[in-house]
């Protein structure tokens, strides 16, 4: 059996306690997400240029290991609720209070949002530093193939700029794209992570 994005759906997840998030059908099919986070460059270290028992590695500055990592999608947007929630949930990512964690100054249907930045930590010891911008907020993105085993995929502290999201008009219908930049760990599991559902 091959996976369609008929059976794709996405979930965004806030950073309470107990998370809220806001579920979407994948109805466009046009993920593009990484597998995993970037390592630290390795560089080869010889014994005055020759390749003997002496030549070894050195693992490279941390900046790469940090480095955030792009994902994206689309989808068509209809004439609901679920809209204007995403809509709100990405304003609020911009409309932090400086808090620590910092949360959304405003709500998505009356629930405020809580920053997962500095949830995850991609060197494994210590946890990924707060944005300067205590304006920015993060959220996680899951996103679930259903099938006979259920395939998940959880990015951790995933910042969308306003400025890089988009609408598109045609005749067809009014798409969404949008664009995030991964600062978390990347897991992959069976299942969904627990949540109240915003639209709820």
């Amino acid at each position: 059996m091959k996976f369609t994005n008929r059976q794709g759906k996405i979930r965004l997840y806030d950073g309470a306690g107990t998370p809220f998030y806001l579920e979407m059908i994948f109805d466009k099919g046009d993920l593009t997400a990484p597998l995993g986070t970037p390592r630290q460059e390795e560089t080869l270290v010889l014994d005055r240029g020759v390749m003997d028992s002496n030549a070894h590695y050195i693992k490279g500055a941390d900046d790469k290991l940090m480095e955030p990592v792009e994902i994206s999608f689309s989808g068509m947007i209809e004439d609901t609720s679920i809209t204007e929630n995403l809509l709100d949930w990405l304003e609020q990512m911009q409309n932090g209070d400086s808090a620590s964690p910092p949360q959304s100054s405003g709500t998505v249907n009356a629930h405020t949002l809580t920053s997962t930045k500095e949830d995850t930590q991609r060197d494994g010891s210590n946890n990924n530093p707060a944005f300067r911008d205590g304006k920015k907020l993060t959220c996680n993105l899951e996103y679930k193939l259903d099938g006979a085993a259920d395939l998940v995929w959880h990015y951790y502290e995933i910042w969308f700029p306003l400025a890089e999201q988009s609408i598109t008009e045609s005749d067809e219908g009014v798409d969404i794209a949008l664009k995030g930049y991964v600062y978390g760990t990347i897991t992959r599991d069976s299942a969904f992570s627990a949540g109240t559902d915003v639209s709820a």
